[in-house]
């Protein structure tokens, strides 16, 4: 790839032993090749030779940031690197500006090529102490290093002491599978994507432990007044008929209705008669306040929001209901035998 603009330089063909068989300047034949590496111009790049202990990826990659830091003219956010694997304790670190990487994704997106890789061209060389003329300027090798200048007088200026070879395009070399790449294939993976959306992620989590706090809080209301509910029938019953020990109120409702059947219902019976069916069209999930049986009529107390439902299901069971707006805003319904 040439360094001036985002075009083709020239194209290497070697097969699958890495022997070369083609260089060419054009693009004919170029999609025929079963796969393609794409030579980002050594100008482009800067490679930094760093030493490294023993670490894990993660670790590693933030030891690399921080001596790229140190290292790099301008801000780290504005650059891309990857790094290779190490070689005699030392690790090569290619950086790349995101703005070149970026007119590389645009040119390639353009021209409909498919590369498989995207390769330094400084790995072309085949060994150390070797330079070659680059698209602009030479591109060097030493035994601990690599880079590019502008020419081989600047080469001979800053390694006096070395002796180095020019290399003809010829004799480049294909890059082994394993080198490094600044672009693989794409695999989607929790590692690789876990910073684009772990926010997501932990926003969700949130809301759902929040939607099981106000499932539990919704419960325990519920249960409250279940029991607050069930404490007031055992109470009716208990002022309805004295001295009955009290175990199951609707149960024993029953027992006394069934053997009052013959000398009639009293009006306290049918007051419970009343507070029974009355709880039955009741829903937990509307919420009420409070129940009093009195007078042979059941008071309901509820917000006025919810007493619409009641109302409906009281009228549609046939019950005589009689609805009063309280002072505090609450709805009052009597339920009248």
């Amino acid at each position: 790839m040439g360094s001036d603009t985002e075009s083709i330089h020239d194209w290497f063909g070697f097969t699958a032993s890495g022997a070369l068989m083609a260089h060419r300047n054009d693009t004919l034949d170029l999609q025929a090749a079963t796969t393609m590496d794409l030579a980002i111009p050594a100008a482009w790049l800067t490679a930094h030779s760093l030493t490294l202990p023993a670490v894990n990826k993660k670790q590693r990659d933030q030891l690399i940031s921080q001596a790229l830091e140190d290292r790099i003219l301008g801000k780290l956010s504005d650059v891309h690197w990857v790094a290779g694997a190490a070689v005699n304790g030392i690790t090569t670190v290619w950086v790349i500006e995101k703005t070149r990487l970026a007119a590389i994704s645009t040119w390639i997106a353009q021209s409909g090529l498919n590369f498989q890789r995207w390769l330094p061209e400084l790995l072309l060389l085949p060994h150390a102490l070797t330079y070659s003329h680059s698209s602009k300027g030479i591109m060097f090798c030493t035994d601990k290093e690599s880079g590019w200048l502008e020419s081989e007088a600047d080469l001979l200026a800053l390694y006096p002491a070395l002796s180095f070879k020019e290399i003809a395009a010829a004799e480049l070399i294909l890059p082994p599978q394993n080198t490094v790449s600044f672009y693989q294939n794409p695999k989607v993976s929790l590692s690789t994507h876990w910073s684009d959306w772990r926010g997501a992620i932990y926003v969700l989590v949130a809301c759902f432990f929040i939607y099981l706090l106000s499932l539990f809080i919704q419960w325990r209301s519920l249960a409250n007044q279940e029991v607050a509910l069930r404490q007031e029938i055992r109470q009716t019953f208990a002022s309805i008929f004295p001295g009955v020990p009290v175990v199951d109120p609707i149960l024993q409702w029953q027992s006394q209705q069934n053997a009052g059947n013959n000398r009639g219902a009293s009006p306290s019976a049918d007051a419970l008669d009343l507070l029974h069916k009355t709880a039955a069209q009741i829903d937990l999930d509307v919420g009420i306040d409070s129940v009093e049986v009195k007078a042979g009529k059941v008071n309901i107390v509820l917000a006025e929001s919810k007493s619409a439902a009641l109302l409906a299901k009281l009228t549609a069971q046939g019950a005589k209901v009689q609805s009063n707006k309280m002072p505090d805003g609450r709805m009052s319904i009597e339920v009248q035998p």
